[in-house]
């Protein structure tokens, strides 16, 4: 059974903070290696729109597609967790048709083609920067507070970076947790194991969330098992195109965590109050478990 259209059921409420996590796709023409990545769109009570990672180049038009199949006009933040191509790449479809107040996203130093387009895209639509750092915090609206516990304030780029970066690249990852009320998500971007450990030794149960978007979309780079019973998520969400880690699923699913997953459940709609009640509903029925 196919639920999409009541998965982008936009209903207003002013007592939920609701989060798409979005069942992305790559093109037909898309390299058999890439990955389709992360976007999840937050809609605040006070209907406040942000819009965390655009998945890659060839998923713009889709999570577009998703923006507008919630009547989104315009979208008050756009936060990018670290500018892999599978995460940056498609919001700049999403700049070129959609009304953008202002981008979060860290001072990490990188260029690729695709960032630098989305950078120069961002200046000629006049599109504000805020740059984040860990200690940072911001409001989306009047209710919804978020607080950055990565990357450091001052990066140290080892000899000969950008070469061989990706895993330095994920470790510094925005790490947000959105607060609303008693209830909290927290999204762990792509950072690696090693990073996670110095999160736990820095913040401790300061990171314990009722929601998780899995690191690094499940895969065993991240989420190891210190981790994942520090945070404890009522709800855990892996994105990608495929599951990428058995033994993080299991992982996940012995803490007692609902496991939600994009390439299985397709789109996901969570919606939770100040209370820490949660509505959850998917796409597609899930037919089979591991």
């Amino acid at each position: 059974m196919d639920r999409y259209d009541e998965v982008f059921k936009r209903e207003n409420s002013e007592k939920r903070l609701t989060a798409w996590f979005l069942k992305l796709s790559l093109s037909e023409e898309s390299n058999i290696d890439e990955k389709s990545g992360d976007s999840t769109i937050i809609i605040s009570p006070d209907d406040r729109v942000m819009l965390i990672d655009g998945g890659a180049l060839s998923c713009g038009a889709l999570v577009c597609s998703y923006l507008h199949a919630l009547e989104v006009d315009r979208i008050d933040a756009i936060l990018l967790s670290h500018p892999h191509i599978d995460h940056v790449g498609g919001l700049i479809s999403v700049l070129q048709e959609f009304p953008v107040e202002m981008i979060y996203m860290s001072k990490l130093e990188y260029s690729t083609t695709t960032f630098d387009s989305f950078l120069s895209i961002a200046a000629d639509n006049k599109v504000p920067i805020i740059y984040l750092q860990e200690g940072s915090e911001f409001d989306l609206g009047s209710k919804i507070h978020a607080k950055v516990y990565n990357p450091e304030a001052n990066i140290v780029y080892y000899f000969g970076y950008p070469a061989n970066s990706t895993q330095f690249v994920n470790d510094r990852s925005l790490v947000v947790k959105l607060a609303f009320g008693k209830s909290s998500i927290l999204f762990m971007g792509d950072v690696y194991t090693s990073r996670e450990l110095d999160l736990i030794e820095k913040y401790g149960s300061e990171l314990k969330a009722d929601v998780l978007k899995v690191g690094h979309h499940g895969s065993d780079t991240s989420s190891s098992k210190s981790f994942i019973r520090l945070v404890c998520p009522k709800t855990a969400v892996i994105m990608h195109d495929r599951l990428a880690s058995l033994q993080v699923y299991n992982n996940l699913k012995k803490i007692g965590s609902e496991v939600y997953l994009n390439c299985i459940d397709g789109n996901i709609r969570l919606s939770i109050d100040e209370e820490k009640n949660l509505t959850i509903i998917t796409q597609f029925d899930r037919i089979v478990d591991f």
